[in-house]
């Protein structure tokens, strides 16, 4: 659905990046976004690089691309590159305009975290009130939530053992605050990572790395095990032929 938050995020980056490139505060904001959430989602939750599946692609580029392009800009767009880097003077940790530490943690931190905050109560409006109706008369209708419990549910993993700690029926409410808990931590982590070139360069590594293994342990288990299922149930749908009568003279 296009009001999940990796839609929500890319929207504003394309404003950022089409209409405001200059503006440092909204480009802070988008770093948070893409280097926190869209980022650590394509490691937790697994997102593979499958180029058989237009779907999976999607989801690796949604996630990974962003925190590539503000990566460029971070470090090796010419205009930020002269302003780390004065003609005359020494190597500087931090842009010239960022010496305030709290200033830093107030757009890489408190602005995205509100901002993420205004998108997740919308979000639970539009899912749980507005169109509650017609999700629960079609249960085909995929929302970040019903999609990421499938899959959790269907790995069993720590994930859905968390969101089942109220009972079922609070699965929606544990949910919301699991990922309220999980954007806290990753945007609190992208400071550092706006703070250090290494720090910035392994993140990307990491993420690059993360979606190739995950679509090469897909080609090579889970496709392996979906095909073989395939041609079981074909089987078992295909009549059983009738076996021959023999006449006894």
């Amino acid at each position: 659905m296009f009001q999940d938050f990796c839609y929500y995020a890319n929207t504003i980056f394309l404003i950022d990046l089409l209409f405001y490139s200059s503006n440092e505060k909204l480009f802070m904001v988008c770093f948070s976004f893409a280097e926190g959430p869209l980022a650590w989602a394509l490691i937790v939750w697994r997102c593979s690089l499958v180029f058989s599946s237009l779907d999976k692609i999607v989801s690796v580029l949604i996630h990974l691309l962003p925190g590539l392009v503000f990566f460029t800009i971070r470090w090796w767009n010419p205009a930020t590159f002269e302003a780390m880097h004065p003609e005359g003077t020494a190597r500087r940790p931090t842009w010239p305009y960022i010496e305030d530490k709290s200033y830093l943690w107030t757009w890489l931190f408190l602005v995205p975290l509100v901002a993420y905050t205004l998108w997740q109560v919308l979000y639970f409006l539009i899912v749980n009130v507005l169109r509650r109706q017609r999700l629960l008369r079609d249960p085909e209708v995929m929302t970040s939530y019903r999609e990421l419990s499938k899959k959790a549910q269907k790995a069993n993993n720590i994930w859905w053992r968390l969101s089942g700690l109220l009972g079922d029926q609070n699965r929606m409410l544990m949910y919301i605050f699991l990922q309220g808990i999980f954007t806290v931590a990753t945007m609190a982590l992208t400071v550092p990572i706006f703070l250090s070139y290494e720090l910035h360069v392994v993140f990307q590594i990491l993420k690059v790395s993360a979606s190739i293994w995950n679509g090469g342990s897909f080609l090579l288990e889970v496709m392996p095990r979906q095909a073989i299922l395939k041609e079981k149930k074909k089987s078992e749908m295909q009549p059983v032929e009738a076996q021959p009568n023999h006449d006894h003279q």
